[in-house]
């Protein structure tokens, strides 16, 4: 097993517009997060670099990650109610070191 951070997107909470005149509204943003998680090689069907060039993953992401980070798209294989792609916190240099 390889011990990598799974990028993911989740909402955040936050209070809207503190001087307006009228109560302030909760509103909800997606962003990026990041979170542990352990890779079984042995499902591992294809990497690739991966990078967040639109504008709005760009915004998503400035909360919890530095603009020097790199990440890697992972194709998986198996019988799983989850998606078979997955974005990792790491490098493809890293990360294929590591399953090879």
């Amino acid at each position: 097993m390889i011990k990598v951070q799974e990028v993911f997107e989740h909402s955040v909470k936050y209070k809207a517009d503190k001087n307006a005149h009228t109560q302030p509204q909760v509103r909800a943003r997606k962003t990026y997060s990041c979170r542990e998680c352990l890779l079984n090689p042995d499902y591992v069907v294809a990497a690739y670099p991966h990078s967040f060039d639109g504008s709005i993953d760009q915004e998503m992401l400035q909360d919890n990650f530095s603009d020097s980070e790199s990440f890697s798209r992972v194709i998986l294989d198996g019988n799983s109610f989850r998606s078979s792609e997955i974005i990792v916190n790491m490098s493809f240099e890293e990360l294929s070191d590591r399953l090879l």
